[in-house]
């Protein structure tokens, strides 16, 4: 045991800390009124180093980055064993913001700035239309805070692919066999909830509300969604976070 601990010791990076850079903190948040990391330019120098997946030159999508690692080791000026690690429901949260920062970078903030806010728009309206069919929860809270890498790695498949998502042909007939179909499925599933009553003396109660709040979400869908790229993505992202 004490050979295998020596081992497993002897391969991990040596990492000092600096003093003057643990003083400077550099705040990394997606937009106004979003969750936000606070942390020191030391540490993040560190997160790069141990995690190399968030300066790759060639990024795969949030889900993969963090299954791929979550959690690394590392010796300290002392000798002594340390860890920095995202292996939580908050950690995966926090993951996520350091991904959007710096793939937003790699990006060009500027160049996407249009496409970023739409489908920031459009992946919320998704997360809020699943979350009203669910009445809430913690999943689609911390989904909140993670769409926006998702976001992120849509643009940077924007960058790398421009010319497939310039189709020719008139891409409206799919967007609306879609929009049809995600109306039906919400039709189906209000359909079986037995929470989900109108008064029957006026029609008004619950009902009606939920109603229109599922609605109102179809109705983002509806009027973003300009173009096959952002009819692909959000496709994507419905199928790979919520059926």
């Amino acid at each position: 045991m004490k050979i295998s601990e020596k081992k497993d010791t002897t391969c991990l990076p040596h990492l000092y800390d600096d003093l003057k850079l643990e003083k400077e903190k550099v705040l990394i948040y997606v937009e106004e009124g979003t969750d936000s990391v606070l942390i020191s330019r030391n540490k993040l120098n560190k997160i790069e180093k141990l995690f190399p997946v968030f300066k790759t030159d060639f990024p795969s999508n949030p889900e993969e980055s963090y299954a791929g690692t979550s959690w690394q080791y590392y010796i300290n000026e002392k000798g002594e064993k340390e860890d920095i690690t995202f292996g939580s429901e908050a950690g995966e949260d926090s993951f996520c913001l350091i991904y959007t920062y710096y793939l937003k970078q790699k990006n060009g903030e500027k160049e996407f700035k249009t496409e970023r806010e739409t489908l920031i728009k459009l992946y919320r309206a998704i997360n809020g239309l699943y979350g009203e069919l669910n009445y809430g929860g913690t999943y689609f809270g911390h989904q909140h805070k993670r769409l926006n890498a998702s976001v992120e790695y849509s643009i940077y498949q924007l960058k790398l692919r421009k010319e497939y998502y310039e189709k020719k042909y008139n891409f409206k007939k799919q967007k609306d066999l879609y929009i049809k179909a995600l109306i039906q499925y919400v039709a189906d599933e209000e359909s079986q909830d037995p929470y989900n009553q109108d008064d029957a003396r006026d029609g008004k109660g619950e009902g009606s509300k939920r109603g229109k709040r599922l609605q109102e979400k179809i109705d983002i869908l509806e009027k973003l969604i300009t173009n096959y790229f952002y009819l692909n993505q959000v496709q994507n992202f419905e199928i790979t976070y919520y059926r």
